[in-house]
């Protein structure tokens, strides 16, 4: 390894700028959509306990408590996690390919790796950062299988990195074992080398195992977060229109969006995209008599996609950060491909200049694209303009306008988040909330009570109707509301204590002084339940 980095050592300088250069605007971006959730209002990202509840997932919350206890809750040092590790996969791109092929063909892939906007999802937004983090783990050990012929500590040492993978992602990763079989059978001798695969087919189906215990979470969170409605999509829709909307992006990388939402075609088209996936596909099967490479590295990208083509409804058809490792495919056989032209000495130089020229435009793609992810402001407006069509982003547009002092222009995007979503219990409590900001209590009322129907979870739309009874003093119906808002989240102490405010205006001081009490015990120094006890014992 130390030759090798003499030896490559401008070509590395060269790919670790290119990043650098290309992400440096986006170090100090703020959190935004999952990020806030997840990081900045999680309570338990400072808590190393918290690790050990989730086992199977310990990495990046061990990463996320490093950074906490660096830099607190400065998003620049959760973010530079993903910069790490997308570092490390161009890193491993260029030495897995310079292992494969050459130093030239190594050096294309890699660089449009490092700059390409239609990945760039998952190295600026934090919440993706477990896309760069699973490829890292896995490229080590795909790079550590190929050289462990004779040397079977750096064999362990791959199957512990492919374990590294599986603990980094609970989806993507799954089908990858695949690449080792698929390996040996283009290019080496599965006959010969059938017992070094089988590991990493009993590790996926362990893990695979594990994780069918966390499916009905994942459905509860996509029923109740995402309100995906129950059924199965038809793959010879879903799959034509996943693979050439990646394509798409690859060539043509202007829509760039954080829901792609935009994905109802019409016959025509979808009859062309339908065709050119198909011929695709037919191409790939011809390839493996005519060009082994075609047909791996075409493979490879279809297998490191596989577990998001599924008809399940378990993620979106089309995201952005779902492309990150699979994209390697496509890079590596446009990269074999211009090696193949620069044989033509005439257009050598044409061919290396114009690839400089891609390489720039698509860096400074990715740098104004960045900018969209500054903030939730420019996230939501630049995806308002990209997903039209998505409730989602008029969801969030209407909490835009809210924080900007227009309530009318934020109402106007909840009805129509809820216009193209009619089940959208988030968008109904949001205009809940704007309506009382604009002094509308009845209908507050009315659209906080449609989203608790809705969204049994929504404990919030229950508390802000206990908030409206406790106000017009009908305590009836706020001890009614805030019994239901704990009955759904019976840790939350706030709402104990409103609970106890609630028994107080009520003239029930027995019945108060047993709700601080029982608050008191669980946090002894809270303030709100010491006052509310002293006024039950006047």
């Amino acid at each position: 390894m130390k030759k090798f980095l003499k030896e490559h050592r401008l070509n590395i300088l060269i790919l670790i700028s290119l990043v650098i250069v290309t992400y440096i605007n986006a170090l100090n971006n703020a959190f935004v959509s999952d990020d806030i959730s997840e990081i900045a209002k999680n309570p338990d990202v400072g808590n190393f306990n918290y690790i050990f509840t989730h086992p199977f997932g310990f990495i990046r919350i061990i990463l996320n408590w490093l950074a906490f206890h660096i830099g607190g809750l400065t998003p620049a040092f959760f973010r530079i996690i993903n910069y790490f590790f997308h570092i490390g996969n161009v890193f491993l791109i260029y030495l897995l390919l310079n292992l494969l092929y050459s130093r030239k063909i190594a050096l294309f892939a890699a660089a449009l790796f490092a700059v390409h906007p239609a990945i760039s999802e998952a190295v600026v937004w934090i919440s993706g950062g477990t896309y760069p983090q699973y490829s890292f783990f896995f490229l080590l050990s795909f790079i550590l299988y190929l050289k462990s012929k004779e040397n079977i500590k750096l064999f362990i040492l791959s199957i512990i990195f492919y374990l590294f993978a599986l603990m980094s992602h609970p989806q993507m990763p799954l089908g990858l074992f695949l690449i080792f079989p698929l390996f040996e059978f283009v290019f080496g001798n599965l006959k010969k080398n059938w017992l070094k695969v089988i590991p990493y087919l009993l590790i996926a189906l362990v893990y695979l195992f594990i994780n069918l215990g966390a499916l009905p979470e994942r459905e509860t969170t996509l029923r109740s977060v995402h309100y995906q409605e129950k059924g199965f999509d038809n793959p010879v829709v879903l799959i034509p229109v996943a693979i050439t909307s990646y394509l798409q992006l690859l060539i043509w990388p202007k829509d760039l969006t954080l829901y792609h939402s935009e994905l109802a075609f019409g016959q025509i088209e979808f009859l062309i995209r339908l065709t050119l996936t198909i011929l695709i596909l037919v191409a790939l099967l011809i390839s493996f008599k005519k060009n082994k490479q075609i047909f791996f590295w075409g493979s490879f990208s279809l297998i490191a996609l596989s577990p998001t083509l599924t008809p399940f409804r378990l993620n979106w058809i089309v995201a952005e950060r779902y492309f990150y490792l699979p994209s390697l495919g496509v890079f590596t056989l446009v990269s074999l491909g211009l090696n193949k032209l620069l044989d033509y000495k005439k257009i050598k130089q044409i061919i290396i200049s114009v690839f400089v020229i891609i390489i720039i435009l698509l860096s400074a793609r990715t740098i104004l694209r960045n900018i969209d992810w500054k903030n939730e402001d420019n996230l939501w407006i630049a995806t308002g303009k990209t997903s039209p069509s998505s409730p989602n982003t008029h969801n969030n547009l209407g909490d835009v306008y809210g924080r900007a002092g227009d309530k009318e222009a934020a109402a106007r995007e909840f009805q129509t988040a809820i216009a193209l979503k009619p089940n959208y219990g988030d968008a109904y409590h949001n205009l809940a909330n704007t309506y009382l900001e604009m002094g509308k209590i009845q209908d507050a009322l009315d659209n906080y009570q449609k989203a608790a129907d809705l969204n049994p979870s929504l404990w919030q739309s229950y508390q802000n109707i206990a908030a409206i009874y406790f106000q017009a003093k009908q305590y009836d119906k706020t001890l009614e509301a805030i019994q239901k808002a704990i009955a759904i989240n019976p840790k939350n102490l706030n709402l104990k204590s409103n609970l106890g405010i609630v028994y107080l205006a009520m003239g029930n001081k027995d019945k108060a002084k047993e709700t601080f009490s029982l608050i008191l015990s669980l946090d002894p120094q809270n303030q709100l339940a010491k006052q509310g006890l002293v006024e039950a014992n006047k």
